[in-house]
């Protein structure tokens, strides 16, 4: 039953009705948001900042408020299919099933179609108002990959360590032929990387500290060099050089995404300068 509770709290957005009543933290278009809710939503969230979770509650009421003005419905029909969905992701295949779980925890069935139907308002009023105006074209994508094609990536490896002698033994072990990784397995004191060979990954200019950068993009690919910082010593390797890689259709979803929340920001951000909302806690 606790898995129940966790993922229907992780599947609704919006606030069971609060048992206790303890002030009210805001009303927004004149319906109350209780602190008690706040609370809960905050915990069902893992939202540590109250106002935080404040906030998020007024903007669902401004965007639920918003579909309602615009008279966006939701048939039964769409609820019944939400419902479905829902309780074939929680495992239940029957009705009665499920409404007997929801009683044990204190929960009713029309509490849930109520939820969802508030969920689906609101997810049509974003996909009118919002989503259907963002667009990324053959250009932004293009755009965006000019760059990422223009600058090379390095296959880097490091071995690092607090010990001049254990770096000049590492750079010895190196001159006579031991692979790099192998002595970085044996020597590098760099725990995220020491069991992996050294291999710190593709890496683009300007992309690490200033000394190690330095020293990527000064060599040729194919050789390894010693650097004495403040922290230490490292001994770098650079692998191999390619150019950047650009996937188009990961790029576009990637620009959509950003355009996508921006855009939603922007609109809940006009509506709220719009709604009536007075704040108390």
């Amino acid at each position: 039953m606790i898995r129940l509770v966790v993922l229907l709290t992780l599947l609704f957005s919006f606030p069971s009705q609060a048992k206790v009543v303890d002030y009210i933290a805001a009303v927004v278009n004149g319906k109350p948001v209780l602190y008690s809710e706040v609370v809960e939503y905050a915990k069902e969230n893992g939202i540590p900042d109250l106002k935080v979770a404040r906030d998020r509650l007024i903007e669902r009421e401004i965007l639920l408020t918003e579909a309602e003005s615009k008279g966006i419905k939701v048939s039964d029909k769409e609820v019944e299919r939400a419902l479905k969905d829902l309780m074939k992701r929680l495992g239940f295949k029957e009705k009665s099933e499920f409404e007997k779980a929801l009683k044990k925890e204190g929960m009713s069935l029309s509490d849930v179609k109520e939820k969802l139907r508030e969920q689906l308002m609101v997810a049509k009023l974003i996909d009118r108002e919002v989503k259907s105006k963002v667009e990324v074209t053959g250009i932004d994508v293009e755009k965006y990959c000019r760059k990422v094609e223009s600058k090379p990536l390095r296959d880097v490896f490091f071995i690092y360590t607090k010990s001049q002698e254990k770096a000049e033994k590492a750079m010895t072990l190196l001159s006579q032929g031991i692979p790099f990784e192998k002595v970085a397995r044996e020597l590098s004191e760099d725990r995220g990387t020491a069991s992996n060979g050294g291999y710190l990954g593709k890496v683009t200019k300007g992309s690490l500290i200033e000394p190690l950068d330095r020293a990527v993009w000064g060599m040729k690919p194919g050789s390894y060099k010693l650097i004495k910082t403040d922290n230490g010593y490292y001994i770098v390797y650079v692998k191999s050089e390619e150019k950047g890689v650009c996937d188009r259709n990961k790029i576009k979803q990637k620009l959509y995404m950003e355009k996508f929340q921006k855009a939603l920001k922007d609109y809940i951000d006009k509506l709220r300068r719009s709604a009536s909302v007075k704040v108390y806690m």
